[in-house]
């Protein structure tokens, strides 16, 4: 079956749309992408989830288990954990990939994408507040939730449509952008890149294709970026580049530094986060937004549910699963002079398996638990590896069913860097424990 962009029309939305797997982030963020536009949706998903919970009560039909008999004549759209022999895809007049009906959805807007291996979500749903703040009435698709946006996605009148652009199976390559932000070039999602140099060339793809180089803004202290010449502006810390961070002061919870200048203060945790606010300051200013009302937008962002997320007791959670987001992280810590012990989730074996040697190179003695495996599903037996990384850096294995004793017994702060199970588990154990 052909999936491709090309396929979507106005007239495929006459009937309503069927998210097959609705309860992932990018799937919610169609979903009231098109309640916005007032299509019927309906979904399916076989786990339970606070996004289920979500769509339910904006009146989405959800289904626990994927048939095709409840697809009728609409529209089917899918993730890619969804195979080629479900049966919704089978019974549906037409199917298309979450990407090309979100391609589709951005038409006839100017683009702003966010891509680059790291701080995707956190960087859109800044740049999405903020321009909610500053007038411009944006639309939106961003990979977490924050309390300012309250939404994965939103239709609205404004020129603007702020997205992230997915690069873990080239969806990135499948926005049109007007003007973007690139974080990083790092390697990763080697299940469908099969190279790294693969996915670090489709990032010199996506930059050839930013129509107004004046607003395309990438990570100046990139070791790949900087073999590349990208015709756009620069941004990072303490260097040489277009749009820089100085004066720079962190805080447990907070930080504040300069950008040309202007007194920021940003509301988060880390010198990473610092990287993605100077991004969103530059393409902000690009778009003639005066500094002050900037500066009053970023002051007010409440930051991205597990994005090193205080949740009660002495736990933070955080979403870092690659090791450089890893390091970033951990040396965040030490310059903002925290001590916590840290609990490793794992996000997919494969990952797990690539990154195994710079895991080792930046984890020591720390507590690893079950690998969260998504929806990759390789068969593999994750314990050998974990084995293998305890002993390579001292750490120790506990089982995600008995972390619970570990948090009861831990008396220091604890960061979770969890893909998933864990972060369920860290809530669950949280609201037990008030």
């Amino acid at each position: 079956m052909k999936c491709s962009c090309e396929e979507v029309s106005e007239k495929d939305l006459e009937n309503g749309v069927h998210l097959s797997g609705i309860g992932g982030v990018g799937m919610s963020a169609l979903a009231e992408m098109l309640l916005d536009l007032g299509v019927e949706v309906s979904g399916s998903d076989v786990a339970q989830s606070k996004n289920i919970d979500r769509l339910k009560k904006k009146g989405v039909k959800i289904y626990s288990t994927h048939e095709g008999d409840v697809v009728g004549n609409k529209l089917v759209c899918r993730t890619r954990a969804v195979k080629d022999d479900n049966q919704e895809v089978l019974a549906a007049k037409k199917a298309v990939f979450r990407s090309d009906l979100l391609a589709f959805l951005a038409q006839g807007k100017k683009q702003l994408v966010v891509a680059g291996c790291h701080g995707k979500t956190t960087t859109s749903a800044l740049l999405a507040h903020c321009m909610l703040e500053c007038g411009l009435n944006p639309s939106f698709a961003v990979g977490g939730l924050s309390s300012n946006l309250d939404r994965y996605g939103r239709i609205s009148h404004g020129e603007f449509f702020v997205l992230e652009g997915d690069e873990s199976d080239g969806s990135h390559l499948k926005t049109d952008p007007f003007g973007a932000i690139l974080t990083s070039c790092d390697v990763d999602h080697l299940a469908f890149w099969k190279d790294g140099k693969h996915l670090q060339q489709s990032y010199q793809e996506f930059a050839s294709k930013v129509l107004s180089p004046d607003h395309f803004f990438y990570y100046g202290e990139d070791p790949y970026l900087k073999t590349c010449t990208i015709k756009g502006k620069s941004y990072g810390i303490e260097g040489l580049y277009d749009f820089a961070a100085k004066n720079i002061c962190l805080g447990e919870n907070s930080s504040s530094f300069t950008i040309s200048g202007n007194e920021i203060f940003l509301p988060m945790f880390g010198e990473y986060n610092i990287k993605n606010c100077v991004a969103v300051f530059a393409l902000l200013n690009s778009l003639k937004v005066p500094s002050e009302v900037i500066i009053q937008a970023i002051k007010t962002f409440s930051g991205v549910d597990r994005r090193m997320q205080y949740l009660g007791k002495n736990i933070y959670s955080d979403y870092a699963h690659h090791p450089e987001e890893v390091k970033a992280v951990l040396e965040s810590l030490k310059k903002g002079k925290m001590e916590v012990a840290i609990v490793f989730e794992p996000h997919r074996i494969s990952r797990f398996e690539d990154e195994m040697e710079h895991f080792c190179n930046v984890f020591k003695h720390i507590v690893i638990t079950d690998v969260f495996e998504a929806s990759e599903g390789t068969g593999k037996d994750p314990i050998p590896l974990i084995n293998t990384f305890c002993k390579k850096t001292g750490s120790t294995y506990i089982p995600l069913e008995k972390i619970k004793s570990y948090l009861k017994m831990e008396k220091r702060n604890i960061l979770a860097l969890t893909a998933g199970a864990l972060d369920k588990t860290l809530r669950e154990f949280v609201e037990e424990e008030k």
